[in-house]
């Protein structure tokens, strides 16, 4: 056997090549790209065609001489380029020398893929789109590599290893957050999912958001660029999309333009923002949504129905005859959408309602402020006729006296909330007795009522609390302590694989240890409450028992309170601390300034009488106390958020939770 330099023109695949199965369009690509920028850089394998001089058949390296021919046709190479061809001496063996050409061969390490991908940009200067044209690759694929090529040390010799898979590098790779792959890899070594790439993308973009949510779209990449935002490339999803880093931000910059899109709204006696499409469930829970009667289709309206009817039955014949593509299929929805809001068309809510009534201002799937379809009104405004005939809505006597409360927000609950449950959590967490005491109580108490768990070996979980608002993230003396106790921790039983092994371990610290452990796993499994909340009567009942110091702890400030509430209620703060003349003092100053005036008053750095320093550096909302017991709802008394009241009509519910804060 001899290798020979053949003209590709004088070679044919031999019928005895082993791979049957058509190439891949865009490998063959690859391929091509590759031999036109170095040639042919391994033999083929054929025989001579008996009684046909100059003739071979090639029964190894089809790819390569189908690359080299296409190359010829289109003028890159010669037509007399010749390829090397080892030919054989006996025909009879080209089947088997084909299978062992083809199946004794190993495929590169990923690792070593990327590394190489990298010394070209790195060393040899090559730009990206230079290696990708010259191996026949998108840019995008090479920039992934050198992506991958970058991952922390542990996450790429895994990977190297063969540890994890390449879709988990690929997932370890969404971002070019070190610290965070290296956190998100200890997790998972340790999980019982181990590297699950759909996990493992899911926690790596935890604290991000991708260029197509609707907050995104609703901020606009510029203005966040504008603000600081940071930005990367998604290199590894299906689309081109981006990854935008700074996600509190976002979030940030949206409230700002959706509190800006309401106040321009007019009518309403509320108009509450959210972040999302609709509303969630606590927004609404004290509320009632307005009810108005249909109206009578126009007959434009009637001949539109039937245009949508006959459209959509042609759709669905097809459908059923054929499949339907991505545009079609949106096609029959936009179709459905239209004839539902068509056919649910009501009358608009009257003046009168729509002064006192709350109206919730959304976001569009495409990022545009919308006002949600539903108009909520509550369950203790009145509907009267005066002597005169005109309508006259109020509230209650008993509502008129809560009237002076602060309005308090959606997402400033929220985040009270979570603040208010992290005090509590790092007092219950601090007290080993009375967390081991409140997990038996909570297994108990839930074997006596109807509840679901899964299949873990036992019913007993402990999962983080949801309410946390998009993007925020907690500060101060709370998460601080909590976060200092949690390091304090013995970890070294976790780092065992085996679940027998690490309950060994665990049983092997001492008293004070495990205790610690029971302190912070129930801590954590704490949900975020307010006092005024139905759900907060055991979480009141601990703070008082803890002796917790709301006050020590917390502290109220313009970026965590004073400048997400009204004017009113600072100044009436202010009141409350030094009296009227205190309050007169900034009666006329901006609202910003106010703001940071009772910040610097309530931290103690104002210089003031002893007797209203002291009135400051104790003063929290009361939302955020533990002894008030006023205002806490019946739990079997819960209000419901879907029944419907008419438009104006009177309503005499005697709903629980008569001093609650309506205006979340």
């Amino acid at each position: 056997m001899t290798i020979q330099m053949i003209q590709a023109r004088n070679c044919t695949l031999s019928k005895q090549n082993v791979r049957l199965t058509a190439v891949e369009v865009g490998l063959q690509a690859q391929l091509q790209a590759d031999i036109a920028a170095r040639g042919v850089l391994q033999n083929l394998i054929g025989f001579a065609v008996p009684k046909k001089t100059g003739k071979f058949e090639i029964t190894a390296g089809g790819r390569r001489l189908s690359s080299v021919q296409a190359l010829i046709a289109e003028g890159v190479f010669p037509k007399d380029y010749a390829v090397p061809v080892l030919v054989l001496n006996d025909s009879s063996t080209a089947g088997e020398t084909s299978l062992a050409e083809n199946y004794q061969r190993q495929a590169m390490n990923p690792a070593d893929e990327c590394t190489a991908f990298r010394h070209f940009i790195e060393v040899d200067g090559a730009t990206c789109e230079d290696v990708a044209k010259r191996f026949g690759l998108t840019a995008r694929f090479v920039e992934g590599r050198i992506r991958l090529a970058s991952l922390a040390t542990n996450v790429f010799e895994a990977l190297r290893d063969g540890k994890i898979s390449l879709d988990a590098a690929k997932a370890y790779g969404t971002t070019t957050d070190i610290d965070r792959q290296e956190t998100v890899f200890a997790q998972m070594s340790n999980s019982y999912n181990r590297h699950d790439a759909n996990i493992i993308r899911r926690m790596m973009t935890d604290e991000t958001i991708n260029s197509d949510h609707r907050l995104a779209k609703l901020v606009g990449r510029d203005a966040y660029v504008a603000a600081g935002g940071r930005i990367e490339s998604d290199l590894f999803s299906g689309d081109e999309g981006e990854i935008w880093l700074d996600s509190t931000l976002v979030a940030t910059l949206a409230n700002e333009k959706m509190e800006a899109a309401a106040a321009a709204v007019e009518g309403f006696g509320t108009v509450l923002t959210v972040l999302d499409g609709r509303p969630a469930w606590d927004q609404t829970q004290y509320l009632r949504p307005v009810h108005t009667a249909p109206v009578e289709l126009t007959d434009a309206e009637k001949q539109r129905i039937i245009e949508i009817e006959a459209e959509i039955d042609v759709i669905e014949e097809l459908a059923e005859n054929e499949g339907l593509n991505d545009d079609e299929d949106a096609r029959y929805e936009a179709l459905r959408e239209e004839a539902d809001a068509i056919e649910n068309k009501t009358a608009e809510v009257d003046a009168e309602t729509k002064a006192v009534a709350t109206a919730f201002l959304v976001i569009s799937d495409d990022g545009t402020p919308k006002l949600y379809e539903r108009v909520f009104i509550d369950p203790q405004t009145t509907r009267t006729t005066a002597e005169d005939g005109s309508v006259v809505i109020g509230r209650t006597e008993d509502d008129d006296k809560d009237s002076g409360k602060p309005v308090i927000g959606k997402v400033l609950r929220d985040e009270l909330a979570v603040q208010r449950t992290q005090l509590l959590a790092l007092h219950v967490a601090n007290d080993a007795g009375t967390a081991i005491d409140l997990a038996i109580f909570l297994l108990a108490d839930r074997e006596t009522k109807t509840g679901y768990g899964y299949n873990s070996g036992s019913t007993l979980s402990g999962g983080s609390p949801g309410r946390v608002p998009f993007g925020f993230k907690p500060e101060g003396a709370a998460i601080d302590a909590l976060q200092t106790f949690h390091g304090g921790l013995r970890h070294g039983w976790t780092e065992h694989k085996d679940i027998g092994t690490r309950f060994d371990a665990f049983r092997a610290l001492d008293a004070e240890h495990r205790g610690a452990w029971a302190g912070w796993t129930v801590a954590r499994t704490l949900e975020a409450t307010l006092v005024d909340e139905v759900n907060a009567p055991l979480h009141n009942l601990l703070g008082r028992n803890l002796g917790i110091d709301v006050a020590a702890w917390w502290r109220p400030t313009a970026a965590n309170y004073f400048g997400r509430v009204r004017k009113s209620a600072v100044l009436e703060t202010l009141e409350a601390i030094g009296g009227t003349e205190l309050k007169s003092r900034y009666a006329n100053a901006k609202k910003g300034d106010i703001a940071a005036a009772a910040e610097k008053l309530c931290a103690g750095a104002s210089i003031v009488e002893a007797k209203i320093r002291e009135a400051a550096l104790a003063w929290v909302p009361d939302v955020m106390m533990f002894t008030t017991e006023a205002g806490i709802a019946d739990e079997a008394g819960e209000p419901g958020a879907d029944t419907e009241v008419e438009a104006g009509t009177v309503t005499t519910d005697d709903a629980e939770g008569d001093d609650l804060e309506k205006a979340a």
